[in-house]
């Protein structure tokens, strides 16, 4: 009973938060879209059960801190099925090397020139955008100077082996106190960090 009633404050100060998080202030623009963009646009928001406004943001801010900077510095679109058949094929030892390596040479230079800084709350930034532009499901939780972050991929186990070692190399140069798991499908990362509030 003690843990349910743990488990029940945990969740409620994680809803007072995610409720009190400020408000981006807004500012009145006007665009001329052609017709067939924008019916397509109305009917997707629609579709999603978004108001225009707000998918038309969505499609403004993914394009902003994610499409236009990723190819820069080296991301690139693959088809899944393709990626998902090397990827299965690589032994776990070199998985974890090349991860490793991918990391050590290049996060900083990924932070640096999509968010202009290499920091824990620049990283966790990338990696929320490349997850909701790679069709990923992340969820992020916080308590007492911790962020969980729960990122569901559907590409297999190996895929959460290499993406587990990359981000824990990338957290751990930052500085941070990183504990993380992983399932199939699934990487699970506790960051801590006295920066992050």
């Amino acid at each position: 009973m003690a843990q349910i009633f743990e488990k029940l404050k945990w969740l409620n100060a994680n809803l007072t938060k995610m409720n009190s998080k400020k408000r981006i202030s807004t500012e009145h623009a006007s665009f001329r879209i052609n017709s067939p963009t924008l019916n397509n646009l109305k009917k997707i928001s629609k579709e999603q059960k978004l108001s225009l406004n707000t998918y038309v943001n969505q499609i403004f801010d993914s394009h902003i801190n994610w499409d236009l900077h990723a190819p820069e510095v080296g991301w690139v679109m693959m088809l899944k099925s393709a990626l998902k058949e090397i990827i299965k094929n690589i032994d776990e030892e070199s998985l974890k090397s090349t991860a490793k390596n991918a990391a050590e040479s290049g996060a900083k230079e990924i932070a640096l020139s999509m968010r202009g800084k290499y920091d824990i709350e620049g990283w966790l930034s990338i990696l929320k955008d490349r997850a909701r532009s790679s069709g990923f499901s992340i969820k992020e939780y916080s308590d007492d100077g911790t962020i969980r972050l729960i990122l569901h991929h559907d590409m297999g186990e190996k895929w959460s082996i290499f993406f587990e070692t990359y981000y824990n190399t990338v957290f751990d140069d930052l500085g941070s106190n990183v504990k993380s798991d992983h399932t199939e499908n699934s990487i699970l990362l506790d960051i801590k960090s006295k920066i992050i509030q």
